[in-house]
């Protein structure tokens, strides 16, 4: 019997210390703070918010306004009065209602011609330009009541004032040509299309046209210009303001 016991407990002993080693735990190593990896983070996800831009408000170019007297001028047979100086003048002349200046200057500077009413209010200006100069202007078609002009000039000029009789004929259809200002008469009827040519002018390029009881600016351009334009119903007449050669091929229906 105690044979069995000492076994017993030697058994047991043993037992108890292979259990004792199977659970001791190893020793890991001990990492610093510094050396253990550190976990990556990855940055959040911010949200951009585009602004919606708004677009800018384009102002639409005004509008000429037009002439309140739009009515046809009539001719009342005159005299011609012919102006000459040289420089800068003021001249008082004797005239009654529309009429034709034909001008001219033999400068090279400035060249300007501007009207007044017999209560010294400026009404028109009817030439500006610089160095030599030939052209014909209308006069109190619009702002009626010149009878003083003011030239500023270096140089010799003449001023022609005519009756409405002496303006230039054109019979439409066709093509008128010239050069620099003009005023033009159109004998025809059911004016249709402007087919313009300005390629051979210089600065602006202008064209007035007027019926019976209407205005309109049909071309207001910086040359050299070409294009084609509607006429001014029941059309009889146009006013170029130019600075070199154009034609006009005028349509009918």
């Amino acid at each position: 019997m105690k044979l069995r016991a000492v076994f017993a407990i030697a058994i047991l002993c043993t037992l108890t210390a292979a259990c004792s080693q199977a659970t001791q735990v190893l020793p890991t190593d001990t990492l610093t703070p510094s050396e253990a990896p550190t976990r990556t983070r990855f940055p959040t996800r911010t949200k951009t918010t585009v602004p919606t831009l708004k677009p800018t408000w384009t102002p639409r170019p005004s509008n000429t306004p037009k002439p309140t007297n739009t009515t046809k001028p009539t001719d009342t047979p005159q005299a011609p009065v012919i102006l000459t100086g040289t420089g800068d003048s003021v001249i008082d002349f004797g005239w009654s209602g529309p009429g034709i200046l034909f001008i001219t200057y033999s400068g090279r500077s400035n060249f300007t011609v501007k009207s007044y009413d017999a209560d010294g209010n400026y009404l028109d200006l009817l030439v500006n330009t610089i160095g030599s100069y030939k052209g014909t202007v209308p006069l109190n078609f619009i702002e009626q009541g010149a009878v003083r002009f003011e030239v500023n000039a270096s140089g010799n000029w003449e001023i022609k004032v005519t009756s409405l009789s002496e303006i230039r004929h054109e019979e439409i259809p066709g093509t008128i040509t010239g050069t620099g200002d003009d005023v033009i008469y159109l004998s025809g009827k059911n004016p249709d299309l402007l087919k313009v040519d300005a390629s051979m002018a210089d600065s602006n390029f202008v064209i007035w046209a007027y019926s019976p009881n209407d205005l309109d600016l049909l071309v207001n351009e910086i040359a050299p210009y070409t294009g084609t334009v509607v006429a001014l119903k029941d059309m009889y007449l146009i006013v170029v303001k130019a600075e070199g050669d154009w034609s006009i091929e005028v349509t009918t229906r």
